[in-house]
């Protein structure tokens, strides 16, 4: 029976070594815990300003671009609408300038300067002859 009761207090004695580890143990895994969930509320007291500022300034962003697009659309139809307008104008008078061009081309230059200069050799003794009575 001794013995039993040496065995038994042997076996508490281990029994209560190990807790005691298993305790330190259980403390050290509890502070490694408590650490990151420091770090982790830290780091989400900081996080969480900056992101909300930066969605924000996201939001900002994206409403321009969303009003400069429909500022370019209609830009882009006005546009549309005035090459429209310039191509039925051009078409429009295409023929008459066209016509003209033609017209132009048609005038004979060289006889028109002859009839200046047949003109000018009529008109220059009349000139002189009025140039007397002045």
């Amino acid at each position: 029976m001794a013995d039993d009761q040496a065995m038994n207090q042997n076996l508490d004695v281990q029994l209560n070594a190990m807790t005691k580890k298993q305790l330190f143990w259980q403390k050290v895994a509890s502070l490694g815990v408590l650490g990151i969930f420091v770090v982790v509320l830290i780091s989400a007291l900081v996080m969480v300003p900056k992101v909300t500022m930066t969605l924000s300034n996201i939001d900002k962003v994206s409403y321009q671009v969303m009003e400069s697009i429909e500022d370019i659309d209609a830009m882009v139809a006005e546009m549309t609408e005035a090459s429209t307008g310039l191509n039925k104008l051009v078409s429009d008078n295409a023929d008459t300038v066209t016509g003209a061009v033609s017209d132009l081309a048609g005038i004979d230059f060289e006889g028109l300067n002859t009839a200046i200069k047949d003109l000018q050799d009529t008109v220059a003794p009349f000139a002189a002859f009025f140039r007397q009575f002045r």
